[in-house]
């Protein structure tokens, strides 16, 4: 597919919707969930593929030193708290569609057969089949093309990833049941800004997650009931996704990655105490430099 040439850039502000076509926890034990988990079938939680990879990394490396904690470091690099912003982005996600009425069926971090991708969240609705991608931290004016979005200094393929995550569902539905209608991508933006198209994207719904709720239950009726429950009952298989043998995780990820998150706002409340006291420290020296001279100097 040809990129968009357009030379007119659209300025689109994203409150509104632009439409084309295991181990243990190390430094303390995990802490109990204080919320229901978000309903999943079959079985996997919102964000639970990026936290497999989280915690593999997490569990790649020695724990934190004890002068360490005390001062705050984090527990987490900087390339692992990408990893939990990501599902923090995928959970808030998954919290909005935990809303949707009676009549869909969500399903998240699916594994997609045969390939090394997996689908944030699928849902099932009387207006189709919808792909969902969350991406965070959007917080800056971003310039994009049609196949592109830059985050910082690089440009990430999310809208071409988009695109083959639902194609390549579209044809594992399709192989249990002939004639599926194809699967629709979507992105949703948490914590968004702005974002400046050249040209809207092709084929991939981008949206702001305040307005996917409505968005979703806002779509045009395309399946009867019962071609629903048919739909329902294969992506309710996990043989449709995973190989024969291969199994889903544990649910003991959802407590470790809950463990951790509250680590993380730990090590951030004790270095903003440290940076507190430690101005305070410099404001009282300075105010009493003057007069610890004055009076070494009258002596």
């Amino acid at each position: 597919m040809m990129v968009d040439t357009n030379p007119w850039v659209r300025q689109v502000n994203m409150a509104f919707t632009i439409l084309g076509a295991g181990g243990h926890a190390r430094d303390h034990e995990p802490a109990p969930l204080t919320t229901p988990e978000t309903p999943a079938v079959p079985g996997r939680f919102a964000g639970q593929s990026v936290v497999e990879e989280l915690l593999r990394q997490y569990d790649d490396r020695p724990p934190r030193s004890r002068l360490a904690r005390i001062l705050g470091a984090s527990p987490l690099d900087a390339n692992e708290l990408s990893w939990l912003r990501a599902a923090q982005a995928e959970r808030t996600v998954g919290d909005i569609l935990a809303r949707l009425p009676t009549g869909y069926s969500v399903y998240h971090s699916l594994p997609i057969r045969n390939t090394a991708f997996w689908v944030d969240h699928l849902v099932l609705g009387p207006g189709g089949i919808f792909a969902i991608n969350s991406r965070t931290r959007w917080d800056r004016d971003l310039f994009g093309a049609p196949r592109s979005i830059p985050i910082g200094d690089r440009a990430f393929p999310y809208l071409r990833d988009a695109r083959f995550e639902s194609a390549q569902i579209t044809a594992l539905l399709a192989a249990a049941m002939p004639a599926t209608t194809e699967v629709q991508p979507v992105i949703v933006l948490v914590k968004t800004h702005k974002i400046l198209l050249a040209g809207k994207p092709d084929a991939v719904t981008v949206i702001d997650s305040p307005r996917l709720r409505r968005w979703l239950v806002g779509r045009q009726q395309v399946f009867s009931p019962h071609q629903q429950a048919a739909l329902a009952a294969i992506i309710d298989d996990p043989s449709t996704w995973l190989a024969a043998g291969q199994p889903f995780a544990s649910a003991h990820l959802n407590a470790r990655f809950t463990a951790l998150e509250q680590q993380v706002a730990d090590a951030r409340t004790r270095r903003t105490t440290f940076t507190v006291l430690a101005a305070t420290v410099a404001v009282l020296f300075g105010a009493m430099s003057p007069l610890v001279a004055e009076y070494l100097a009258a002596r």
